[in-house]
């Protein structure tokens, strides 16, 4: 499964740029007195796929709420995308520069098809206004034929293109993993923020998202950042890593750097994934010690 190539699906529109795609540049957060991220400063280029890994109460989830402007005015510090600052910007304006998100519990219309939770990721991209819709059904008609065929072509790269007609409360939940996925990718994002898209999976649901994003940046030009606790499915997708403990990069690196090295070892052991609850205040004891 997962062999096929995305094929004409295009990404956002690429201005020239000579700099990194994504710059965290002394990103804190605080959530009254409690720091989630501290000075947090990292790059990632155009075409990586970027690991971010680290124990219990890391940051991890926080770092992509910073990014999806989910977090208001708790963000001090600076991210840049494509050279312009989105620190502080809403999640709508953030989408529309090109940054597609995925979340660890799925947010999907459990009532509708697995293809009408797809098509509402491209609701942004659809360049049409009401007038057109009431003098312009021709283009409207075209618009939204393409989406639905940008979708099918995901779905089928996905693998799950023969459940597009399903509904989505029905399907496992491995399979919604997916659909989040497929979902965020459908909208033809520059960067992809993928938020422990493997937690919840059993090992061959797990190899199964490796084998999708292995594809995907073979056959894209999409930058990924990949939170993720499976150290083996970041070792086969990410070709960089950053390891967080405490809101901080521990360390920096290949994959072999970062998690064969002692100081993240020792930061790892015993801890269990992130688990933000989802507007980028922290849930765990780490974070609020």
């Amino acid at each position: 499964m997962a062999e096929a190539s995305l094929g004409d699906l295009p990404v956002a529109a690429a201005p020239a740029y000579a700099g990194p795609l994504l710059a965290f540049r002394d990103v804190s957060v605080r959530f009254g007195g409690i720091a989630a991220l501290t000075d947090l400063t990292f790059e990632a280029e155009a075409g990586d796929v970027l690991g971010v890994v680290g124990p219990n109460g890391a940051g991890k989830s926080t770092m992509l709420n910073a990014v999806s402007g989910l977090l208001g005015n708790n963000a001090t510090g600076d991210i840049v995308f494509a050279g312009k600052s989105i620190l502080g910007r809403s999640a709508v304006t953030v989408a529309r520069a090109g940054i597609g998100r995925s979340f660890q519990d799925p947010p999907l219309i459990t009532q509708e098809t697995v293809l009408q939770n797809v098509l509402v990721g491209q609701h942004l991209r659809l360049q049409y206004s009401a007038a057109d819709q009431i003098w312009r059904r021709r283009k409207v008609a075209r618009l939204e034929g393409e989406a639905v065929q940008r979708a099918i072509n995901v779905l089928d790269f996905m693998g799950i293109a023969d459940l597009s007609g399903h509904v989505v409360g029905n399907l496992s939940y491995g399979t919604k993993k997916l659909i989040d996925i497929a979902r965020a990718v459908a909208a033809s994002p520059r960067l992809l923020l993928l938020d422990e898209p493997t937690s919840g999976l059993d090992a061959e649901e797990q190899l199964e998202v490796s084998r999708i994003l292995t594809a995907l940046h073979r056959t894209s030009e999409i930058t990924v950042v990949i939170v993720e606790h499976h150290l083996d499915v970041v070792r086969t997708v990410a070709n960089k890593v950053i390891g967080l403990q405490a809101g901080m990069v521990l360390a920096s690196g290949t994959p072999k750097e970062v998690l064969d090295s002692e100081q993240f070892q020792a930061a790892i052991i015993g801890d269990q994934p992130d688990s933000d609850n989802g507007n980028g205040a922290p849930s765990n004891r780490a974070e609020r010690e």
